[in-house]
Parts: C-alpha cells; structure tokens; sequence
C-alpha cells in the first residue's frame, strides 16, 4: 500500500475532518458563556434565579411577590429555561445542577466581594495568586473548623476578631492550657463587661498559670479598630473572613506566603490598639 494511503495517515485525517466538523456545527465555549452571562445580566431575571433556589410554583402570586409584570416574568424565566439553570418539576420551578452553582457563585461567593468595603479588600490583592484558598459560607462549619485547628496548635495563635464566639473561646482556653501562646486583638464594638460574665462560668475549671494569662492579659489582650476577623495559628493556617457587618464567607489557607502577609496585618493593628481591661485575679 503507498505510503500516503496508509491507514494511520487515513486515521488521522479522519479524526482532523472530524474535529473540524465538532467544531463548526457546536457552539464554542465562549458562545455558552456569552448567552448565560446574556441571561444573567438582567437584575430580574437574578430575581427569579435567587427564588428559584427554594423553588416556586409559577403563576400571579409569584409576579406578584417579584413585582414584575407578566410579560416580563415569563420572558426571563424561559431564558433561564434555555439555557439550562432553572427547570419545571411537578408544577415547581428550581434551579438544575448548574443552576445551584451559579447561585451560589453570584448570591454568596461574587456578592461578599461586591458588598464588601472595597478599601479594605486591599489586603487581599496578594493572597490568592499563590495557592488555593478553601471557601467556607457556613457559620457553624466555620466555627467546627476552628475548633478542630485550635486543638492542633503547638506554638502561637494570632487572632484579630469584631466578635466573640463563646465555643472558639473555650478552644482557646483550652490551648492556653497547652502553653499556646496567644496574641488577641478585640474590636472595639465589643461590650467586655458582658463578655467577661459569659466567661466566668467555666473559669472555675482552668488552671491558675492559664487564669492567669487569660485575665492578667494586659500584655496578651488588646482592643482596636478591627477591619476584618481573621486568625493565624503556628504561622501556618490562617482563616480570614470577608468584611461585612455580618458573616457572609471565610478562607482557609495553608500558604505560608498568605500567614506572614496577616501576620503583618495583625501587628500593625497591634501597634494602633490600646490595652484591653482585663478584672486582675
């Protein structure tokens, strides 16, 4: 058989006309991307999404609650149809695989950007580039997980907060007891008198060395302008939150490049707070 009918050489340009054919006659990556991000540029439709996720029954009371006109609704809830993120189940709209992905991409993860102090997302231009950060969006996951890195501290914890979490504290009592050391920066905001009357109903179970530092903490303890709560443990996991009023979505990062970057954070607002009053024993 001559060389250039042999059958590799037939093979691969089959597969190069086959390609090519795929190629042609199916939308490109980038033609799926324009005609969702199309859909999802329309803030009405965004309002049928974001109610699609607890699912509805189409009809006037949901217009209604929506307030939007007929036309409009039915209009936007077919695109959202077409293009795969929101589908009709037993008389009941809810949001496909895809649809629950991005809502949680736009409602929780792109909206705590958007919401946030765009001033004080400075600080992080530099954590990102350099490893992947893990992305919590639930309050108690975010407390489980910094119980459970707590416990596992061997040296130092650095914590910079705007509130007080009665189980975190504990688990930092509990690593005072271990000899951790532990450097606190408190928001301001916060009312210690109170504070100060939740913890003393398990103080009668710590050792007096750790009593002792926990409220002769003038050295250890400081009240500040807090722009975001965020800890560094061991100079090697750091967990920061977005700056919001309210909790919205935390980080995890086992970057070293990302706990000296809050380390640095932490001192400096160090430097500009003032010592915390601590009831001396």
């Amino acid at each position: 058989m001559p060389e250039h009918l042999s059958i590799s050489k037939i093979k691969r340009r089959h597969l190069q006309v086959e390609t090519k054919l795929n190629t042609e006659s199916s939308p490109s990556r980038y033609e799926k991307l324009a005609s969702i991000t199309n859909v999802l540029g329309d803030p009405d439709t965004l309002r049928i999404l974001d109610e699609a996720a607890a699912g509805f029954e189409s009809g006037k009371v949901t217009i209604k609650e929506l307030k939007l006109t007929p036309r409009k609704y039915y209009r936007s809830l077919r695109k959202l149809n077409d293009v795969g993120l929101v589908v009709s189940f037993e008389n009941r709209y809810k949001l496909t695989s895809l649809g629950e992905f991005l809502h949680k991409l736009l409602f929780n993860d792109a909206s705590a950007y958007l919401l946030a102090d765009q001033s004080l997302l400075e600080t992080f231009t530099k954590i990102g580039h350099r490893s992947e950060l893990t992305i919590v969006d639930d309050y108690k996951d975010l407390v489980s997980l910094l119980v459970a890195t707590i416990e596992k501290s061997k040296s130092e914890i650095l914590l910079a907060t705007r509130y007080v979490d009665m189980v975190v504290v504990q688990s930092l009592v509990s690593a005072l007891q271990r000899n951790v050391k532990i450097k606190s920066i408190t928001s301001e905001r916060v009312d210690f008198s109170s504070f100060i009357k939740l913890v003393g109903g398990f103080m009668r179970n710590i050792r007096p060395t750790s009593l002792k530092f926990f409220l002769g903490g003038e050295n250890n303890y400081r009240s500040g302008d807090v722009p975001l709560s965020f800890i560094v443990i061991d100079g090697e996991i750091t967990v920061f939150e977005l700056p919001n009023s309210e909790f919205r979505t935390a980080f995890v990062s086992t970057d070293k490049e990302t706990g000296k970057i809050l380390s640095h954070l932490f001192w400096e607002l160090w430097n500009r707070s003032q010592i915390l009053p601590m009831p001396s024993l």
